[in-house]
């Protein structure tokens, strides 16, 4: 493994939990130090004397809670990644609308924090910029240039609720419309794995902070509701259903 180790900083008031955590992310040879801090205050005294490349946020503690925390974190210049690390599944879907990279659920399992790890590697990777030194695309940042009536556009990647295969090319979908990218399916996926989007289907990649509904389907797969687009019905794989439910804390 070439790329520099991690420098996790843990946020949890309960010592038995932040202590556990610490001590799966030390395990990982992709964390190289691992900082605690038991309430907001410390958290963001941390955050201001080190550069962290992580950041593991419990959401119910006393005083600022971890989502008001999250808020703070992203007003920094160059905020780390969040991952909220929590008992309660019912603030999953809140997590996802504060840009948060990934949801862990207590008692966190090593194999599903070994995932989140790897998930953040290969979006440290994107952001350095080693595809474009490899002769790929460039990373994106926060829009995309697609196609639309002719024109080319700079669609906010934010606003994208749904990425979806056409032919050689996909089709970004917002509440606005349907914009034209030619870029595949995988090489989208690489470039948003930082800003919220999971691959749900081997044709569709969504942006989970706009899904408001999960509909269950035949053979134990689902359906997509998002905001913005009533009106579309995206399907989950039974591949993709488990990393899905996981996000979402279902």
């Amino acid at each position: 493994m070439t790329e520099p180790p991690f420098l996790a900083v843990v946020v949890d008031d309960e010592p038995p939990a932040r202590e556990e955590l610490c001590y799966l992310l030390r395990q990982s040879p992709r964390v190289g130090e691992v900082l605690e801090a038991e309430d907001a205050s410390r958290a963001m005294d941390l955050l201001a004397q080190r550069r962290a490349d992580v950041l593991f946020l419990d959401i119910q503690m006393p005083g600022l809670d971890g989502l008001q925390v999250a808020q703070l974190v992203a007003e920094m210049p160059e905020p780390p990644p969040v991952v909220f690390v929590t008992a309660f599944e019912q603030h999953a879907v809140e997590a996802f609308h504060l840009a948060a990279f990934d949801y862990l659920l207590k008692p966190v399992r090593a194999d599903r924090l070994n995932l989140t790890l790897e998930r953040l590697a290969l979006a440290a990777r994107v952001a350095r910029g080693k595809g474009a030194e490899a002769g790929e695309a460039p990373p994106l940042d926060d829009r995309l240039a697609v196609t639309h009536r002719g024109h080319i556009v700079l669609l906010p990647v934010a606003d994208i609720r749904v990425a979806e295969v056409s032919g050689e090319r996909v089709a970004l979908i917002t509440a606005e419309g349907r914009y034209m990218a030619r870029l595949r399916i995988q090489e989208l996926e690489e470039r948003l794995a930082r800003q919220g989007f999971m691959r749900v289907h081997r044709h569709y990649l969504v942006n989970i902070r706009h899904v408001t509904a999960v509909e269950s389907f035949v053979n134990n797969t689902y359906l997509l509701r998002l905001a913005g687009v009533s009106e579309l019905a995206v399907p989950v794989s039974r591949r993709h259903g488990p990393q899905l439910r996981s996000a979402l804390g279902l």
